[in-house]
């Protein structure tokens, strides 16, 4: 019977295939998630592109889901324990964030995947699976075999449940997923009964937090109990060592006064946040932190206290700051390079004009060209000060521009040099001006850019035309 049902799944797989309409035995949310990647112009022949996080942001998120990766890693085992029937084909227990990060990744016996933490199982990227679902629908979700959009997922079926904290959003996902075999019910009810459990410990860590600060002495991380005008009324051993003062002499200071400096702002969410905060003055001592905040619950008047868990994160930023010098010295040589391209051609267009001045007798022609090297150098000189904006990146502004000027403008600058190759240079512009909204000097070196390689690419005896259109909402632009 399963496999005449997997048969009847194939033949439905193809048909949406060829048509692009998912059959009616086909279940609505299969179908509707199918269409989507459809739209998204993912290829299900195709092994799947799945995305991965960078280093340095993969350790921020795995330092701030810690606890709770700590939490789910029993579990994890247990879903592929080899005492599981699932377990004899091949399985992967999944913990994944709630924007389809995985977290961690625990393989059965045997079991050889490519998945690991960082990889983001959404559809954009992912296809149709179970995490994908259940981070999108924020309900359990299951995907057998030819449900997958991509072929390379057939051999699995999976089933995934979101970790649920009240009303909100879920925050993270658990899933098993098997290959060659079908998941009953008995499986996927316990993936769903062990995401809800995980989620009242999660629930449960939080809520203790705020004892470990008045406890915790063994904890290793500093633990500060604020009040709801972020006044301290109490820490824990560890925030005494990092901020080398004794508790006595902290109690009753504002958050402002114990030395931490916002690094980065928090987002706004609905669920309490804090920012990455710096300890110290700014120099090799100073250390970063990311600073995991906690409400407490259940004590009257005080609805709006927290306990803040400052986790050390002082490494991770060094390597951030590394890999940001090494990114912005790669930037420069690209810089350098680019520059050096861009500057041969105009500096060409400069010396063929003036070559033209020194050999025409004509005084008018001779200054209309020496004019013409002086807007050369303008625009050289405005190309140059470009190049720092990029260093120092700030918004471009915008304003009415005539198009067609610019177009008519970049001809006459460009015809001495079409002279000199034998190359014919003009303009056919339409009726009228051409006004579109953006920035004159970029849209100059946009423009410039192509009329060079234009002229670059056309032998001696051809022509070069700049030909623009205009129609009642937009325009065109041929060279």
């Amino acid at each position: 019977m399963a496999g005449h049902r997997e048969a009847v799944m194939v033949r439905a797989w193809e048909q949406f295939l060829r048509t692009g309409v998912a059959p009616s035995r086909v279940r609505p949310l299969i179908a509707q998630s199918w269409a989507r990647c459809r739209q998204l112009g993912l290829d299900p022949q195709q092994e799947p592109v799945v995305d991965t996080l960078p280093h340095g942001e993969l350790s921020l998120r795995l330092a701030a889901y810690r606890p709770l990766i700590a939490l789910a890693r029993p579990l994890l085992r247990l879903l592929v324990s080899g005492e599981k029937p699932a377990a004899r084909t091949g399985s992967v227990a999944l913990l994944a964030d709630s924007e389809g990060v995985l977290l961690d990744v625990v393989t059965g016996p045997g079991t050889k995947t490519e998945l690991k933490p960082g990889r983001k199982l959404v559809e954009e990227c992912a296809g149709t699976c179970a995490v994908a679902l259940a981070v999108r629908e924020q309900r359990a979700a299951v995907v057998s075999g030819p449900e997958h959009y991509h072929q390379a997922y057939h051999d699995w079926a999976c089933c995934a449940a979101p970790l649920r904290q009240g009303s909100r959003r879920p925050v993270a996902v658990l899933a098993l997923a098997v290959r060659g075999a079908a998941l009953d019910a008995s499986i996927r009810s316990t993936v769903v009964r062990w995401a809800a459990a995980l989620s009242g410990a999660w629930r449960a860590f939080h809520e203790s937090v705020a004892r470990q600060a008045l406890l915790g002495a063994r904890s290793p991380w500093p633990l500060l109990f604020l009040d709801a005008e972020n006044r301290l009324v109490d820490c824990n051993p560890a925030a005494e060592r990092e901020l080398g003062r004794r508790r006595d002499t902290l109690v009753g200071l504002m958050w402002d006064e114990l030395g931490f400096v916002e690094v980065a702002a928090a987002s706004e969410l609905e669920a309490p946040q804090w920012p990455l905060v710096r300890l110290g003055s700014g120099g090799n001592e100073a250390k970063l932190f990311l600073a995991e905040g906690a409400p407490l619950r259940g004590r009257p008047g005080r609805e709006r206290s927290r306990v803040l868990a400052l986790v050390d994160i002082s490494r991770w930023q060094e390597r951030r700051e590394q890999e940001e010098y090494r990114r912005r010295l790669a930037l420069l040589e690209r810089l350098a390079a680019f520059a050096v391209h861009e500057v041969r051609n105009p500096l060409a267009a400069i010396r063929a004009s003036a070559e033209l001045a020194a050999m025409t007798p004509d005084p008018a022609r001779r200054t209309a060209l020496l004019r013409q090297i002086i807007g050369s150098l303008d625009e050289l000189n405005r190309f140059l000060a470009g190049l720092m904006d990029m260093v120092r990146p700030h918004q471009v502004p915008k304003e009415p521009v005539d198009l067609g000027t610019v177009l008519q403008r970049l001809v006459e600058l460009f015809l001495p040099q079409a002279r000199t190759a034998g190359i014919s240079l003009r303009v056919r512009g339409g009726k009228g001006a051409l006004p579109v909204m953006g920035n004159e000097q970029l849209l100059s070196q946009a423009f410039a850019h192509l009329v060079r390689n234009a002229l670059q690419a056309t032998p001696a005896g051809g022509a070069v035309t700049v030909r623009w259109t205009r129609r009642p909402s937009r325009g065109r632009v041929l060279v």
